[in-house]
């Protein structure tokens, strides 16, 4: 690449919240490799807490490309206010047309890319199955040829602090005995049975752990419903924390015991262990807990993976995945990470 260095740079990822946690660690290096150049981003509006108060960042550009009313409309905005910023470099994990045209029509001379992402200057070619926590550091590969930390990062808010400390305060929890779970997803197939989830809160219990549901406003039902099935006490925050909130509970949390969800990315962001139970999806995709000490607990059937993101139904109607992976063995584990 050439070797003038870039005084305005453009990372883009509009794509799912723990999407936008994966590429945390690529914002950090940037800003380690041109320490006196502008770093701005492109998030959608459901991602953009991830990166507040992040010191790497200059401005998050927001555009809400799900809502078709607003879709065209911000589209054109943001362009206008990115091509007034002249960025010499464009970088992007996803390869969504609408990157590729970003990137093309603000005028951005210099735009790495993996190959599936039409219109960069520079294609990063990445083997399969790699972590997609690494795979996304492998953009700066044109840049240099540095290794960079992958370690995931959110920098949480004063305000998201407060909030969660004051929570914990008011249901008397003990972070040296709390448990983290996190029982909801947006694919149904993606979530393990709620009746399994309410054993396994009833076994922490019986062990002297505190079990606390985590979750946004959709997953406030089914943490209710797992609790009131369980019949112990439990505390039930879906609903009730932002997601730099969220995150900050979870950092007071032993553990956390998660689908494969978003919470999982916040967990690994906020360096708290994971236990984590993978049905439709399998760990090649590279979404998987990466730090030392995590666990994924799957079943091995010929059927896995049924999707990248699962579905709403089993396509073969048994839903084994899920169902296969028992209570005690969540509850064993669970127990053997909290319990060394």
């Amino acid at each position: 690449m050439n070797s003038a260095t870039p005084n305005r740079i453009l990372y883009l990822n509009t794509a799912f919240l723990g999407d936008a946690i994966l590429s945390t660690p690529v914002l950090r290096a940037l800003k380690n490799l041109y320490p006196q150049a502008r770093l701005d981003l492109v998030a959608i509006p459901q991602t953009a807490s991830v990166f507040s108060g992040n010191p790497y960042i200059s401005q998050v550009y927001t555009w809400d490309k799900r809502d078709p009313w607003k879709r065209i409309l911000g589209l054109v905005k943001l362009l206008i206010r990115l091509r007034k910023n002249r960025y010499d470099l464009a970088l992007s994990p996803h390869v969504h047309f609408s990157t590729t045209l970003i990137m093309i029509l603000a005028g951005i001379p210099v735009r790495i890319g993996f190959p599936r992402l039409k219109g960069s200057t520079h294609v990063v070619r990445v083997a399969k199955g790699m972590p997609v926590v690494r795979r996304n550091l492998e953009l700066l590969r044109p840049l240099s040829g540095k290794p960079f930390d992958h370690q995931t990062e959110m920098f949480i808010p004063a305000e998201g602090q407060n909030q969660v400390d004051e929570f914990i305060k008011e249901n008397s929890l003990d972070p040296a005995r709390l448990v983290g779970i996190a029982p909801g997803s947006v694919w149904a197939t993606k979530r393990w049975p709620s009746r399994y989830y309410s054993q396994v809160l009833s076994g922490l219990v019986a062990k002297g752990f505190q079990p606390v549901l985590i979750g946004g406003e959709d997953d406030a039902g089914l943490c209710g419903k797992i609790i009131t099935d369980s019949q112990v006490e439990a505390v039930n925050a879906a609903g009730q924390l932002s997601l730099p909130g969220s995150a900050w509970l979870i950092k007071n949390c032993r553990l956390l015991i998660t689908n494969d969800s978003a919470p999982l990315h916040l967990a690994n962001a906020v360096q708290t262990p994971v236990l984590a139970i993978f049905g439709p999806t399998v760990k090649r995709f590279g979404f998987f807990p990466y730090r030392e000490g995590d666990r994924v607990l799957e079943m091995d059937l010929d059927c896995r993976p049924c999707g990248k993101h699962g579905h709403q139904r089993c396509p073969r109607g048994h839903f084994g995945c899920m169902t296969r992976i028992s209570p005690e063995s969540v509850l064993n584990n669970a127990l053997e990470m909290l319990n060394p």
